[in-house]
């Protein structure tokens, strides 16, 4: 059941990113990086293992690179300007700095 969790939350966070990313130009573009951080560090406080923040990551990726691709009536999420392709790295640079920032000590 935690693995279903997982990839909804991840799969969420991802979509609900993508939306955000070029919304208020700067303003969302931080918005979506602050939102991909912490969503994968509240994943990893509510289901308490790093392999489910692991699924989470991946789909959101999955979502991402689904979103940054055309679709077959040539439609676009994220396009390739300049907040799309900060976007991409960005994102994944946040996703990464939330899989390996260390936990709290006061718990």
């Amino acid at each position: 059941m935690n693995v279903i969790k997982s990839i909804i939350f991840g799969a969420l966070i991802g979509f609900s990113a993508t939306l955000l990313h070029n919304l208020y130009s700067p303003y969302g573009y931080v918005a979506s990086l602050i939102l991909t951080f912490l969503g994968i560090r509240v994943i990893g406080q509510t289901l308490f293992k790093i392999s489910y923040q692991l699924i989470a990551a991946l789909a959101w990726l999955v979502v991402v690179v689904k979103a940054g691709t055309p679709g077959t009536g040539d439609e676009l999420l994220i396009y390739g300007n300049t907040y799309g392709n900060l976007f991409l790295l960005g994102g994944l640079v946040a996703l990464l700095l939330g899989l390996i920032v260390k936990k709290s000590n006061f718990r």
